[in-house]
């Protein structure tokens, strides 16, 4: 992550900054969160997966309080960098905001819903080893992923929480996704209905009845993936699907 920095102020000085605040000095106080607001902004941008701009967001308010606090908790000798120290602070207050407010699943940040699932990548979850895509922002296109979810009545909740556990089964069901969309009689049948045909692709495609009705949201899910532009989350399914057969 790229930090925002003050030009005017030297990074070396930011820890002598940080002590003068805890000892007092309101004015040093003040003046370090003002002169830091652009990396708190970033920050808090990049957790939301939207752009958030002085004074308009309560996520933004939640980062500035979160910052302070990072100030009067700092301990050089536990932490070399304020402002790594400082992130860890906004991202964990933040997780604490989105708990309590308990927002809509379709509106709410990954990292948010990472950290609900006991610390596992979402993205981990859903589809396969997500590492090399860890310094790449699939924010956007995990947006985009989730409207279209919702326009068959699928949250992202239930997605994760129908999704098979077990990553063969994962990869068996990305593979019945990737038959299904070669099909553009059954792809047009999927769209227009909003649901899985289970009957006709049982008999077409011969696949067990069982099996489409244990994952078929999931399955449901990577059908869209596959049909959408969104390259980097494919890249999920295509790891899956080299590792099958």
């Amino acid at each position: 992550m790229i930090l925002l920095k003050n030009p005017f102020k030297k990074e070396k000085d930011i820890h002598d900054r940080v002590r003068m605040s805890k000892n007092g000095d309101l004015c040093e106080r003040n003046g370090l969160i003002q002169d830091y607001k652009p990396f708190i902004i970033n920050v808090v941008s990049k957790e939301t997966g939207r752009f958030v701009s002085d004074g308009d967001s309560d996520e933004l308010s939640v980062g500035l309080i979160a910052f302070n606090e990072a100030i009067d908790r700092f301990d050089i000798e536990r932490s070399k960098s304020f402002l790594s120290f400082a992130e860890r602070v906004i991202k964990n207050r933040l997780i604490d905001f989105y708990r309590k407010e308990k927002k809509n699943f379709d509106t709410i940040p990954i990292s948010y819903l990472n950290e609900i699932y006991e610390g596992e990548d979402i993205e981990e979850r859903l589809f396969v080893d997500s590492s090399q895509w860890e310094d790449q922002d699939v924010s956007e296109e995990m947006e985009d992923f989730i409207k279209k979810l919702h326009g068959f009545g699928i949250s992202i909740e239930d997605l994760v929480e129908s999704s098979p556990k077990h990553l063969d089964s994962r990869k068996n069901s990305a593979r019945i996704a990737s038959q299904i969309v070669k099909d553009e009689i059954l792809m047009k049948k999927i769209m227009d209905s909003r649901k899985i045909p289970v009957a006709e692709i049982e008999r077409n495609l011969h696949i067990s009845r069982k099996v489409l009705h244990k994952n078929k949201k999931f399955i449901l899910a990577v059908c869209l993936i596959l049909l959408s532009n969104n390259e980097i989350i494919k890249g999920y399914v295509y790891n899956l699907l080299k590792e099958v057969d």
